[in-house]
Order: structure tokens, then C-alpha cells, then sequence
């Protein structure tokens, strides 16, 4: 899309003079809210379904809007959120990144009256303008005072597989992250480093999408997780996920100076998370060796007893900022 094309789009959103659609008091929205569904993970939808979960625990009636493309059950469906009127008092946005997209700039616009805040999101360097327009922010990562990611909110027993069965690893990848600044992420080497790894090693592969479309619905991504041995992934949600599962995870943080996954995998006390510059052939490899040698039991109990007390925390700082915007 040209940039001239962009201008009169988020011209057209902001400026409309008819929005026909009710809005609730409170809001709920993540990237799962937009147009042809925002590229929204499964960990943006368990973050935001874990939230609106704990908000009526508490007694705060709200909305959480998403995409009829995602079609998702217990959410309002709203095809044009710029229809919504400006009758919102509380505006929340939901896990992922706070990046400069017109969508999310154009909605904060519109909703200048309404108090903004941010939860379980990621304040990437290079964003602070667009960051800057909340309200409150409590976010996992960015923030000298991070609080956790949403996501998460059960864990299952870590199952040992027996011996002498052929181990299938989960290929979670997360591909080109262009938000952190044009070559600042090695995705291709690290794609690279774990595919490999997987292959040296004789692992069946199963790739697995965590980015919610037709065909690729929450169900269908859950099953993946559940049926592999170990994930290789570079994604933050592929490694929470994973390893809420009873999955060992190798994950390779991507960004150059790391991004958000070895900073949160090492508050969480998960030993094997690699910054792109100290991933090698050889490390990941000895680290393989060790992990078939000696399932991971001991450590990822105790990682997943982290993640349950960071995300309830984060749960109740979240619902508290909400309640005192009311």
C-alpha cells in the first residue's frame, strides 16, 4: 500500500463524521481486534481471554473486541473498530508489542478521551512515541520495573518419553521482526542453528504457526504443542507455551543485544535460552546431548512454578490499574 493510500485510510478512521456501533465503558483489545485479525497469536488470545477471565472475576463488566476473521467465541465481533463510538472510558490494550502500526495509532486518536492503558505488552526502543500515549503501561519487558506476560495460566506435569522412540521436535519460529529496526534480528541463523539442530540430532519436525487464522484456529495450534517431545523456537510465546506444556524448550533469542526472549526466560530460571550471539552449532549441540541425556524434569517444574506466581501477579496488578480508571 502506497504511503498516500495509508494517509487517507487513517485520515477516513480518524475524521469519520458517523460511528454507529455502542461501545462498552471498559474496552479490551489486542492485535486480534484489527482488520483481517492483526496477525494475533494464540499467546495474544490466551493473554486477553486470562484478563477478561480475572475482570469478571472481579466484578468489572467489559467487552473484549475481536475480528469476525478469527471468529472467537465469548468475544463482540466487530468487522470496523473505528464504527465503535467514542463512548469508552477505559481503553485496554492487550499483550504483544506497542509499535507504531496506523491501526493502533489512529485508535488511541480516536479514543483521545478515553484513560489508555497497556498490559502484558512489550516497550520496544524505537516505539516510545506511540508508548507514550498510554495512559499506564504494565509491561513484560521494555520497562525498568517489568512486570510478566499474560498468557499463561495452568501448567501440565513434564511427561518423560520412553526410550527408544524417535523424539518429534516443534519448530516455532518467528521469522523477520522488523519492529526492533532493519537488521537488527539474525532470524535466518537462528532458524537455521535450530533446524539443524533438530536434524543432527534425528528428530521428526513438526512446524508449528502460532499466528491465528482460518485453518489455523487456537484447537488445532494447542494439539501441536501437545504432541510434540521438545520445542526449538524463537518466540516468546513458543517458549512459554511449550514449556507450560511439560516441553523442553531451546530457544534462541533472535534480536541483536536480545529482545524479549532470554530476558524473560531467564527471570523464569530456564537454563536453555541462547542470545543470537552466543548460539552456535557447537553449544546447542552439547545442550542437546545433555537435555536426551537427562530430561529437564527438575528445571522445568520449577520454571513452570515461576511462570504460574509471575502471571497471577501480573493478572492482579492488571485488573487493580483497570478498576482504578472506573
Amino acid at each position: 500500500m502506497s504511503l498516500l493510500s495509508r494517509k487517507c485510510r487513517s485520515f477516513n478512521r480518524r475524521h469519520r463524521l458517523l460511528r454507529r456501533t455502542a461501545a462498552s465503558p471498559t474496552t479490551l483489545v489486542w492485535w486480534g481486534s484489527f482488520e483481517g485479525g492483526g496477525g494475533a497469536t494464540i499467546g495474544d488470545l490466551h493473554a486477553v481471554k486470562n484478563l477478561s477471565a480475572a475482570l469478571r472475576q472481579a466484578g468489572h463488566e467489559h467487552n473484549v473486541l475481536s475480528h469476525p476473521t478469527l471468529g472467537i467465541a465469548g468475544h463482540r465481533q466487530i468487522s470496523d473498530l473505528f464504527d465503535m463510538r467514542r463512548e469508552i472510558e477505559t481503553l485496554v490494550f492487550v499483550c504483544g508489542p506497542i509499535v507504531q502500526a496506523d491501526q493502533l495509532a489512529d485508535l488511541l486518536t480516536v479514543h483521545r478521551n478515553a484513560r489508555k492503558i497497556a498490559v502484558g505488552v512489550s516497550v520496544i526502543s524505537g516505539h516510545q512515541d506511540i508508548a507514550a500515549r498510554f495512559d499506564a503501561i504494565l509491561a513484560r519487558d521494555g520497562l525498568p520495573r517489568p512486570s510478566f506476560d499474560l498468557a499463561i495460566l495452568r501448567s501440565e506435569p513434564c511427561a518423560v518419553p520412553p526410550t527408544g522412540r524417535r523424539l518429534k521436535a516443534g519448530l516455532c519460529f518467528r521469522g523477520d521482526q522488523q519492529d526492533y529496526g532493519a537488521g537488527m534480528t539474525e532470524w535466518l541463523r537462528a532458524e537455521r542453528l535450530l533446524s539443524q539442530l533438530a536434524e543432527a540430532f534425528g528428530l521428526e519436525t513438526e512446524p508449528i504457526d502460532t499466528v491465528l487464522r482460518p485453518g489455523n484456529e487456537a484447537a488445532k495450534i494447542e494439539r501441536q504443542f501437545e504432541t510434540v517431545d521438545l520445542i526449538l523456537t524463537t518466540r516468546l510465546h513458543g517458549s512459554l507455551y511449550g514449556l507450560s506444556k511439560g516441553k523442553p524448550v531451546i530457544a534462541i533469542d533472535q534480536v541483536r543485544g536480545m529482545g524479549k526472549v532470554k530476558p524473560i526466560l531467564d527471570r523464569i530460571g530456564w537454563p536453555l535460552a541462547y542470545s543470537i550471539e552466543e548460539a552456535n552449532e557447537t553449544s546447542l549441540a552439547d545442550q542437546m546431548r545433555r537435555t536426551l541425556a537427562e530430561w529437564p524434569v527438575e528445571a522445568l517444574t520449577s520454571s513452570q512454578t515461576t511462570i504460574l506466581h509471575l502471571s497471577s501477579k501480573a493478572r492482579a496488578d492488571a485488573v487493580a490499574l483497570i478498576a482504578q480508571a472506573r
